[in-house]
């Protein structure tokens, strides 16, 4: 009988796994720092701004011990600057993928990165729907000259996830 039961419990415990790591997993996201004065937001070369890229000092400092061990930007050159000075901190290479399917990046960082701590570098029109793709209802917006929030997401295993809004 000791065996079974322990047996049984070895069995829950190899099915509750991926939920267990799903849960740990952290998503921070944040939009890009500010661009450079009089930049249309459209062309994706547009590059940051002096204060931009003082902000970007500020994010790498943020997060430095944070534990990131991914950190994804879009195939624009602001996040890809906003995230170098973490990236170059961190030691960690910049991920690119495109501005589309929001749905397609949160399973792919679900799939990738279980237990993980992410960074996700993205826009006003991307970041909501991904906040939305990892679980969390609420609509969230992000007024074009805020460039200030993190947000946090961590899922939790058959609850929907907590979610913390910063600034920084």
């Amino acid at each position: 009988m000791k065996n079974l039961t322990m047996a049984c419990a070895a069995a829950v415990a190899v099915q509750l796994a991926p939920a267990a790591a799903l849960a740990q997993q952290e998503v921070i996201l944040v939009r890009h720092a500010e661009l450079r004065a009089g930049a249309m937001a459209a062309p994706k070369n547009v590059p940051l701004s002096p204060a931009g890229k003082e902000r970007a000092q500020r994010l790498a400092a943020l997060l430095k011990d944070s534990g990131v061990a991914a950190i994804y930007v879009t195939d624009f050159t602001r996040t890809n600057e906003t995230a170098q000075p973490l990236s170059q901190e961190l030691d960690r290479p910049l991920t690119v993928v495109s501005k589309g399917d929001q749905q397609d990046l949160a399973g792919r960082l679900r799939k990738e990165h279980g237990g993980q701590v992410v960074v996700v570098v993205g826009h006003t029109d991307t970041l909501p729907g991904l906040i939305k793709s990892l679980g969390y209802a609420e609509t969230v917006t992000i007024e074009a000259q805020d460039y200030g929030n993190v947000f946090v997401i961590t899922p939790r295993a058959g609850a929907a996830p907590a979610f913390l809004r910063l600034r920084y």
